[in-house]
């Protein structure tokens, strides 16, 4: 395994194929507009790191010694790994190419490949990759403001979720309306929501069940 450069935190393209003609070609091609890469022979050494904690854009070859390119797709797709993936092949069958798109490719390139298209795929999955990160740091960060909810403030918010007037809500609970729209205040305070339609717009984006969104 080659890098360039090196740096766990920094997003990559990770580069599979057991052709070094190819390789040095995708090398060249990354290093031309400055992104960070990592070389593999093949996809069983790339499944020998850490897979879940990366971050960036796969480019792929196909056929490979011990494990296929959409063998390796199915495997990242099991570990729950939802990294970019752009295929590269001289084998371009139609039933390859629908599996893989099928699979959830960004795309799929014949070799010889399209450069400049091919690395202006590759810089789309690591936005596209990027994206969901912040969106997964997001909801994580908001799901961990939820957690740090007192039990009456999420009972609070459940109510504030479905939609019920404070008094409503004030009723159901015991207590006074005062005291409801004090709650309220908070949780809008922790949650650092600037309306209760923003409130509402942050537990639907952070959490997947609506039934049951701060439980």
């Amino acid at each position: 395994m080659n890098t360039k450069p090196s740096g766990r935190s920094v997003p990559k393209v990770y580069l599979i194929d057991d052709d070094p003609v190819v390789t040095f070609l995708l090398v060249d091609l990354t290093e031309s507009v400055n992104l960070p890469y990592v070389v593999f022979e093949n996809a069983v050494k790339f499944l020998e790191q850490d897979v879940e904690g990366l971050e960036g854009c796969i480019v792929s070859d196909l056929r490979m010694p011990g494990m296929s390119g959409l063998e390796l797709q199915d495997e990242l797709h099991q570990r729950g790994v939802n990294l970019p993936m752009i295929f590269v092949s001289a084998f371009a069958e139609v039933e390859s190419v629908v599996r893989a798109m099928r699979g959830g490719a960004l795309d799929f390139f014949q070799k010889p490949f399209p450069s400049q298209h091919l690395i202006e795929r590759i810089q789309d999955g690591l936005r596209i990759d990027k994206e969901r990160a912040d969106l997964l740091a997001r909801n994580r960060m908001i799901g961990e403001r939820i957690a740090l909810l007192t039990p009456r403030e999420k009972e609070v918010l459940q109510g504030i979720f479905e939609g019920k007037l404070t008094k409503v809500i004030a009723q159901e609970l015991g207590i006074g309306v005062r005291t409801a729209e004090t709650y309220r205040q908070l949780i809008m305070q922790k949650l650092q929501a600037g309306s209760v339609a923003e409130l509402v717009r942050i537990v639907v984006e952070s959490m997947p069940r609506l039934n049951s969104p701060v439980s």
